[in-house]
Parts: structure tokens; sequence; C-alpha cells
């Protein structure tokens, strides 16, 4: 079913964590006109608001998918929960490891319902030099799947707190059996940073996927009609730490 090949957070998009030894919180409230992971899409719009708790190289926390408007191809609420652990290994490569635990409220019978939720742990590096290069590798042991994903990201100061955002990522999912597929992200953003700790978003996303038949749902037909191989969306946000 689509729902299982749904997930939640690309970890490796989230802000690696302060190490210095006390509790830090970092808050992010995003608006996004297509839910698509892994070149799959899931909802339209949706309101996507997520909470990280760190301590040290320790952090956790929770990124919920909740569908706004027409619903009618949507997979409803999603929660997902994860923790990890990310550190330095020297003075350009870092390493965070973790689990994701991804949950569907609206069809689960239980928190730990099998036939719905899924358990995903990941790996990954990441480099600080030009274009700050992260390569993935995560594991769901429910559907029993491995996605290898590597990423890019360069930021173009605009104004003193202004900046033009560029991301990408290509990734390969590989099911034990038959189903492989690549898919890919283009992300453009404009960031104003109102203060040290927080900022403003919006941006313009193109992805999709080699899956046959497509699995963006196309703009010009009811989406449960016909999807396309890949399409464009927005989005828009707030981060902030504390």
């Amino acid at each position: 079913m689509l729902r299982a090949l749904s997930g939640a957070i690309a970890l490796s998009a989230l802000a690696v964590p302060a190490h210095a030894e006390s509790l830090g919180v970092s808050t992010d409230v995003a608006f996004e006109s297509r839910y698509v992971f892994r070149g799959v899409q899931l909802q339209e719009a949706s309101v996507q608001p997520a909470v990280t708790l760190s301590y040290g190289s320790f952090y956790a926390g929770a990124w919920f998918a909740l569908p706004v408007g027409d619903d009618d191809v949507s997979y409803g609420d999603e929660l997902d929960l994860f923790a990890g652990y990310s550190a330095p290994i020297n003075e350009t490569v870092s390493f965070d490891i973790g689990v994701t635990y991804y949950t569907y409220p609206d069809a689960m019978s239980g928190f730990f319902d099998d036939s719905t939720n899924t358990v995903e742990i990941f790996g990954g590096l990441s480099f600080d030099i030009p274009f700050s290069p992260t390569a993935y590798v995560y594991r769901d042991f429910t559907l029993n799947t491995t996605t290898l994903e590597g990423g890019v990201s360069y930021s173009i100061p605009v104004a003193e707190k202004l900046s033009f955002d560029l991301g990408g990522s290509l990734g390969y999912v590989l099911p034990d059996g038959p189903g492989d597929y690549l898919y890919g992200l283009a992300t453009a953003d404009l960031s104003y940073a109102f203060s040290d700790n927080g900022s403003f978003y919006v941006g313009a996303r193109y992805g999709g996927s080699d899956i046959p038949g497509g699995a963006i749902f196309d703009d010009t037909t009811p989406p449960t009609v016909s999807t396309d191989p890949s399409g464009f969306w927005f989005g828009l946000g707030f981060s902030a730490s504390f």
C-alpha cells in the first residue's frame, strides 16, 4: 500500500543539535502545498509542525503532517517520533545515528499497531566543506526496505538578515523484493533571520521519482485519477531554537 512508503521526516534535513552539555529546544512550523516523501506524494496541502529536544549530542523529537482542505487523497494525520545521537568525528566530518517510529493515528488500532506503523533506523555523515554534503542510509524493519540518500545545500547572502538557500537530494529505495526506484528533490528558499535563533522562509520545491506511472498527483485532474513522475509545489514556515 502507498502509505507503507510514507515516512515523515528526512532526518538529514534536521538541524544538528548543539553539542554543549545543556538542554536545547528547536521548533519548526511549516506549510507545504504537497507532502512528498522520498518521491511519493502522500497528502495535498498540510501543516507540518515539529519540535526537537537536545542534550549534548543526544536529541529526540516529534514531527507531524496534518492535512488541510480537501483530504480525499490524504492518508490522514501522521505523527513521527525520532531519537538520535550526533557528534563530530573531526573538524570536517560529523556522524548521526538514530531511529524513527512512523505512526498514523487515523488508521492504527493501537500505538504499536504494526499493520500501519513502521520502525526505521538511520546512520549518516555530514561534511563541513563547500555545499555541505550529507550521506545517509535508512533501514525500515517493518517494510523491509533500505534507502540510500545524499544531499547538498548552499546559502547565498542577499542582505544582512536575508539569504537565498538552495538544496538538493537524490535517493534510491531498495525493497528486499522488487520495486526499487530513484527519487530526487530540489528546493529554493528565501529566508529572513529576524533574530540569532529564529527565521521565516518561503520557497519552491521540485521533486519526484522514476516509479512507473508516477507518484505525484496531477493538478489538472482529480488526484485519484492521474499521477505524474514529478511536480512543483511551495512551502513556507517559521523556525526557532531556544
